[in-house]
């Protein structure tokens, strides 16, 4: 059965990336099985639910596999062999709980953070779960991404509010950096954030709609493209240090696309009557004219940078990797709908759904090995 929030076998291995024009002094040969290496169901053969809405997978060192569960507002450990071994976390306001969980990564090795949206907080939890600490994120951000070198980018909301008579608002937010105590450390200054539609007496992010995505490597930041077709590269002392562009031919959005995009943006918003009307009110904005270019942007362990171009719902995901040095290395098809969550040194991270809405897990080999 497939949760709902209260307010949203070895195939083979299929080489699925070719290198593209780089040294091959710096390059890796990058491949990613076909097929998963493993599942995790999201619920047991008599449909017991075991985790419902998926909003973070992390691996750590001894194998296990933390998934941050928002319909139970809590962290669920599974074993190296998929087995639920503990669940950490609950509803609530106090140490070690959660009001929404939005994520949880390691911005430290084998430190989990764990981002609560409402009170805009981060826990930090010990490999083992044990709560250690929590601290207030920066401004009113409206993302939040975090190395494993202990820096976190902050996206805040829009300063000020959408000008008289404008009925759709591209705009630019402030983006800043901050330590593993929720520090700021530079200020980056504005980048293109997203767009959002009035509906109604309200202002919500369209079906389809621009959005920035933020990453956090060793020395930089990048910004996923909104208003062009390339991804930003900051310092972590905000100097604009590139511009990396992707070259992704237009997608014009189908009735599909905006009603899948429609249902991500109302997850957090639970059944009913309320939840079908905005769904309607929604679907009736205007169609943009072409999908976002990318909808996701990770760095994995060598500081390379993966960008999804792929929708979460679409049935092969797509992903243009590009080196430490903004060099492109190649592309990635995977044979599955994903949400991809982390990509570490020989794995990847996604979670998706059956056909009958019941979640999972899947982790796939990566493997790696210099350009000859």
């Amino acid at each position: 059965m497939k949760a709902h929030l209260p307010a949203i076998c070895f195939a083979g291995i299929v080489p699925v990336l070719l290198l593209g024009s780089v040294h091959r002094s710096a390059a890796q040969s990058i491949v990613v099985d076909a097929q998963p290496l493993r599942t995790i169901e999201g619920a047991t053969h008599d449909r017991t639910p075991v985790f419902g809405v998926v909003v973070g997978a992390t691996r750590l060192q001894d194998g296990t596999i933390v998934v941050g569960d928002a319909s139970g507002n809590d962290l669920k450990f599974f074993d190296a062999q998929g087995r639920l071994a503990r669940a950490v976390g609950r509803q609530g306001q106090g140490p070690g709980e959660f009001q929404l969980l939005g994520w949880v990564k390691q911005c430290m090795q084998d430190s989990l953070f764990a981002f609560d949206v409402f009170p805009r907080r981060v826990s930090v939890f010990s490999a083992s779960g044990r709560f250690a600490r929590h601290f207030q994120t920066p401004g009113m951000p409206s993302q939040v991404a975090c190395s494993r070198y202990g820096a976190l980018a902050v996206l805040s909301n829009p300063r000020g509010q959408p000008p008289e008579g404008v009925t759709r608002w591209r705009f630019t937010a402030p983006l800043s950096i901050a330590d593993a105590r929720g520090t700021v450390t530079q200020d980056l200054g504005d980048v293109p954030a997203g767009e959002i539609a009035q509906v109604g007496q309200g202002w919500f992010p369209p079906p389809g709609g621009s959005h920035a995505s933020i990453a956090v490597a060793r020395r930089r930041v990048l910004v996923c493209p909104t208003d062009s077709g390339a991804v930003g590269v900051y310092s972590l002392t905000g100097a604009r240090l590139s511009s990396i562009p992707l070259r992704v031919p237009p997608r014009v959005p189908s009735r599909r696309d905006l009603e899948r995009s429609t249902d991500a943006l109302l997850v957090y918003m639970p059944a009913g009557a309320s939840r079908d009307t905005m769904r309607q009110r929604l679907l009736r904005l205007p169609t943009p004219t072409q999908l976002p270019p990318c909808s996701k942007i990770l760095v994995d362990p060598y500081d390379n940078m993966w960008v999804v171009l792929s929708a979460p719902w679409d049935s092969v995901t797509m992903l243009r990797v590009f080196g430490p040095d903004d060099r492109f290395l190649g592309d990635v098809s995977i044979p599955a709908a994903l949400e991809v969550h982390e990509i570490g040194t020989d794995y990847l991270l996604g979670s998706g759904e059956t056909l009958e809405g019941e979640p999972w897990i899947r982790m796939y080999r990566v493997r790696r090995s210099p350009a000859r």
